[in-house]
């Protein structure tokens, strides 16, 4: 969770509940861009992610990495 927040949300830390959402973090009208980076970083797609919970986009990290 903290390299995701350093690397993904740009912040030195972070709060992240099992309710936190990427659109707490940016006053975008869509995720598109932290979609992006979580992409290039991770080589993870979750843009089918549409609550974009970061309880479930960190879940679907670690999962794809056991791969």
């Amino acid at each position: 969770m903290d390299d995701f927040i350093h690397r993904v949300l740009d912040l030195p830390w972070a709060f992240i509940s099992d309710q936190s959402s990427l659109w707490d973090f940016h006053a975008d009208g869509n995720n598109d861009v932290l979609i992006a980076k979580i992409r290039d970083i991770y080589d993870v797609d979750v843009s089918d992610i549409e609550t974009g919970n970061i309880a479930e986009i960190l879940e679907r990290i670690s999962m794809e990495r056991t791969l």
